[in-house]
C-alpha cells in the first residue's frame, strides 16, 4: 500500500490558498456506470477579510444535526477549536419535510431556529434572501445572520474556515491545517474521501453492480490503507492532529452500527472491531478527548439514517457500540445539558 501521488491542480491550488481548493465531489467522483454522483456544492462563500462575510464573533450560525457524518466534521472542528462563544449552532430534526423532487420539499425540519428568523425547515434557510429553490437543501450550512444569506454548504470549506477564521476569538488556537502539512493532508483525503466518507455512500446508492463493485472495492482498499499509516502513527499525519483526523473520523465512527448494515450488500465483510484494530484504537484515542466526545452521539445517528423505530435503533446501538462509548444512559443527559430539541433526538 503506497500513499497516491496528490492531482496536480490540487496541489497547485493549494499553493494558491484554501479558497481555491477544488471540490472532492468532483475531483474524485467514481467512474463506474451507475454510480453515485454528488455533484459541486452550490454555495461556497468564504469568511475572509475585507471580504463580503468578514470574520466577527457571534454573526455566524451552523445548522448542523448528530445524524450526519458531513456536520460531524464542521462539529469536530468547532469543538476542538473552542469556538463555542464565536460561532452559534443549532441541531435539525432527524426528518425531512415534503417528497424530494417536488414542489413540496423542504429540507430539514428546524424545531427551533434560535437566529430570529422563525425557521422552521432547511428550505426557509437557504430563500432568506436569496432566490435559492429546492436542490442541494443540505446540511451542514453556514448561515450569516447579519445578511440572512448561507455563506457555504460545502462541508470541506466549512471545516476550513473554522480552522482559520475565527482565531481571535478561538479557545484553542491549535492549527488543524498547518501549512507544512497541507499537501500531506490532502493526500491522506485522497484516499479517504472517495474510498470511506463517500465510499460507503456510493456502495448504499450505486444502480449497477460494476458501480457496487468499484464502490466496494474501494472501501475495502482505503480501510487497509489506513489501517497500515495508523500502524505507526497516532495521527493520519504523523503525532500531529489535523483536519486528515477530522474527516475521517465520523464515517469510520458510523461504520459498524449504522454503515455496515445499512450501506451494503451480501456478503458484506468484517467490522472493523474484526479487521482493522488499528483504526478503533485510533478512533478510541480521539474519542477520549473531551472536546471530541462531547460532540458524538452514534445513537441519534443510528435513529438518523435507520428506518426501525427508535427503540430498534437504540438497541442496534447498545448492541454493536464499543465499550468505550458512551452509555444510552449518558447520551440522553448530554442531549439534555446541550438542549437539544426533542426532535432532533427522537424520529417521532
Amino acid at each position: 500500500l503506497t500513499l497516491p501521488d496528490i492531482d496536480d491542480s490540487v496541489a497547485t491550488d493549494l499553493e494558491l490558498g484554501p479558497m481555491q481548493r477544488p471540490d472532492d465531489e468532483v475531483v474524485f467522483a467514481p467512474k463506474a456506470p451507475g454510480s453515485f454522483q454528488r455533484g459541486a456544492n452550490r454555495l461556497q462563500h468564504w469568511i475572509s477579510p475585507g471580504g463580503q462575510f468578514p470574520p466577527a464573533a457571534g454573526r455566524y450560525h451552523m445548522f448542523v444535526n448528530y445524524g450526519c457524518g458531513w456536520c460531524h466534521q464542521c462539529m469536530l472542528a468547532w469543538s476542538i477549536k473552542g469556538l463555542h462563544d464565536a460561532v452559534s449552532i443549532s441541531h435539525t430534526g432527524l426528518k425531512t419535510l415534503g417528497e424530494r423532487g417536488t414542489e413540496d420539499f423542504q429540507g430539514w425540519s428546524i424545531p427551533e431556529d434560535p437566529t430570529g428568523n422563525n425557521f422552521t425547515c432547511a428550505y426557509d434557510i437557504y430563500n432568506k434572501a436569496l432566490e435559492y429553490g429546492r436542490t442541494q437543501l443540505t446540511t451542514p450550512i453556514l448561515f450569516d445572520k447579519e445578511s440572512r444569506l448561507v455563506v457555504s454548504n460545502d462541508p470541506a470549506h466549512i471545516l476550513l474556515m473554522l480552522n482559520g477564521s475565527f482565531d481571535e476569538w478561538a479557545v484553542n488556537k491549535i492549527d488543524l491545517y498547518p501549512a507544512d502539512l497541507q499537501e500531506e493532508i490532502e493526500r491522506v483525503n485522497a484516499v479517504v474521501f472517495p474510498g470511506i466518507n463517500d465510499g460507503v455512500y456510493r456502495c448504499w446508492f450505486s444502480s449497477t453492480q460494476e458501480a457496487y463493485d468499484e464502490a466496494y472495492d474501494g472501501l475495502r482498499s482505503a480501510l487497509e490503507w489506513v489501517e497500515a499509516r495508523l500502524s505507526d502513527s497516532a495521527f493520519l499525519c504523523g503525532d500531529t492532529l489535523t483536519l486528515a483526523d477530522l474527516r475521517a473520523f465520523p464515517h469510520l465512527f458510523r461504520f459498524d452500527v449504522i454503515y455496515h448494515k445499512l450501506m451494503l450488500r451480501e456478503p458484506r465483510g468484517p467490522y472493523l472491531k474484526a479487521a482493522n484494530p488499528k483504526i478503533v484504537d485510533w478512533m478510541k484515542r480521539l474519542f477520549a478527548m473531551d472536546a471530541v466526545s462531547e460532540v458524538c452521539d452514534l445513537q441519534v445517528a443510528a435513529r438518523f439514517y435507520l428506518r426501525e423505530p427508535d427503540d430498534e435503533c437504540d438497541d442496534l446501538y447498545d448492541k454493536l457500540k464499543y465499550s468505550w462509548m458512551s452509555s444510552s444512559e449518558y447520551l440522553e443527559a448530554m442531549r439534555c445539558r446541550q438542549a437539544l430539541p426533542r426532535l432532533s433526538r427522537r424520529k417521532s
